[in-house]
């Protein structure tokens, strides 16, 4: 009976900061105005371009900047450890047929005419195959990309502008 209750309450507390985790997430996706895109990934395989992958890129904003953002500022780098956190809680967490890598931080600020020319940090995760990275995109990578981005909505992330 001890072991039954003991159980309970570990479940309860991981049901906790599970919770607390995905608050502080949707937090932070409102905080930096979080937006997702997915380009193919592509190379060349015997003379033709073919998609081998996804690239699953996560943009956002400082936060009430108290300055004008600079390339590699702390608060760039605020933005890219909130990036990094959502990116590492919606890759899959078995191993699958596919890896996932996050690139590091480059520091620099992009800009782009779809959200409105604002400064932001941009995240790459890279979706590949595990084995034969050069075939074609496969349902492990369709599946492994559709979870993410399920993730990302429910943390209220949006699909190429903040709106």
């Amino acid at each position: 009976m001890g072991k039954a209750k003991e159980s309970s309450i570990t479940a309860n507390a991981s049901e906790d900061q599970t919770t607390e985790l995905i608050n502080r997430l949707s937090k932070s996706v409102i905080q930096h105005q979080v937006c997702w895109q997915v380009f193919p990934a592509e190379d060349i395989v015997r003379d033709r371009i073919q998609k081998i992958g996804f690239n699953l890129e996560l943009y956002g904003i400082h936060y009430h900047s108290a300055h004008t953002p600079y390339p590699g500022c702390d608060e760039c780098v605020k933005v890219y450890k909130d990036l990094r956190d959502i990116a590492e809680w919606i890759l899959p967490k078995e191993e699958r047929k596919s890896w996932y890598e996050i690139e590091f931080f480059h520091g620099e600020i992009g800009y782009t005419g779809l959200r409105y020319f604002r400064p932001e940090i941009t995240l790459r995760v890279e979706i590949r195959h595990r084995e034969g990275y050069f075939d074609q995109i496969d349902e492990c990578e369709i599946r492994c990309l559709t979870e993410m981005i399920e993730k990302l909505s429910m943390l209220g992330a949006k699909k190429e502008k903040w709106s």
